[in-house]
């Protein structure tokens, strides 16, 4: 029988260097073909946000269709990129939106809280195995939860602050470790092991690659073989290029060296003056384009409750 094709899935966490990875590594990754995300290239990218539905979103009904199309999307996307499909040379496709889409509301889901599961998107993983006649490998970069949460509300404001309740740092926190029903803003997913554990039970431990943010970045270096020995470590430029680069992206913080303003008021005034013109255009007319990001004492103490409780 001829193996089956292995696809290692890039599925890390928002704010984890995905960007960087995406741009630096993974397309440089000898042996492999890596057909996307391609940052910064929305119509490149279709194939990547179109999984994000498939897994997350899509009706049982609609699933396999969705399955068959993303399917021609990918060879389309191969057969550009390397002139044809070759099932024997392992690809790579790397979407942060997998798991962001278990923090709501998400970037795929502006029109509310999402209905997107961990359980379901590991079930629906093994599906396309079995359709598409592949072996997943699965990367999961990882981040302190904390810095996960304070970084993807300062991305996600234009979104967040169009909820009740979500209009500040504060309430974000308070509507997240809640409980309420219907305010269930995917937190738990953050807890300890809880999205290493779930996949170990459904692929087993050899086919789950994890590792936390900031053992993936040393000395501006990606360090990759530790956590998968296929990846040789890579460079990725100089450090204050990176920054340069990773700051001018619409509404996205710096990689390499995350902002993080644990009581102060959290502002990027020339950043934002950049893209003043741009904001007042995509979202509203804002007179201070500032995101409120400020983390108390108070609110480390009930996210750090809320992260060892199991909740």
């Amino acid at each position: 029988m001829q193996a089956l094709r292995t696809v290692v899935l890039h599925i890390g966490w928002p704010k984890t260097g995905t960007t960087t990875l995406q741009k630096h590594v993974f397309a440089n990754v000898k042996g492999h073909r890596y057909l996307g995300k391609t940052p910064f290239v929305t119509g490149a990218n279709k194939h990547t946000f179109r999984l994000v539905h498939a897994l997350a979103y899509a009706s049982a009904e609609c699933f396999h269709e969705e399955a068959e199309a993303l399917r021609s999307d990918l060879a389309r996307v191969e057969t550009e990129r390397y002139g044809n499909v070759d099932d024997r040379t392992p690809a790579i496709i790397s979407e942060e939106g997998v798991l962001s889409s278990l923090l709501k509301p998400s970037d795929h889901q502006h029109h509310g809280y999402s209905t997107a599961s961990l359980s379901q998107i590991a079930d629906r993983l093994l599906q396309l195995e079995s359709l598409w006649k592949v072996r997943f490998e699965l990367l999961v970069s990882e981040r302190d939860p904390m810095e996960i949460l304070h970084a993807y509300y300062a991305q996600m404001y234009h979104v967040f602050r169009t909820f009740g309740g979500l209009k500040s740092f504060q309430g974000y926190i308070r509507t997240g470790t809640s409980g309420r029903p219907g305010h269930d803003l995917g937190f738990r997913y953050l807890q300890g092991a809880h999205v290493r554990d779930t996949l170990v039970h459904q692929f087993g431990a050899a086919r789950v690659h994890c590792i936390p943010m900031n053992e993936l970045f040393t000395d501006v270096r990606v360090r990759l073989s530790a956590w998968y020995p296929a990846f040789p470590d890579a460079a990725i430029g100089q450090v204050e290029g990176e920054n340069k680069r990773s700051i001018a992206k619409d509404v996205k913080l710096t990689h390499l060296r995350p902002v993080w303003m644990p009581k102060a008021r959290f502002r990027l005034i020339d950043f934002l003056r950049a893209v003043r013109a741009m904001h007042r255009e995509r979202y509203a007319d804002h007179s201070k384009l500032e995101v409120q990001v400020v983390m108390t004492d108070g609110d480390r103490e009930a996210l750090s409750n809320f992260f060892r409780s199991g909740a």
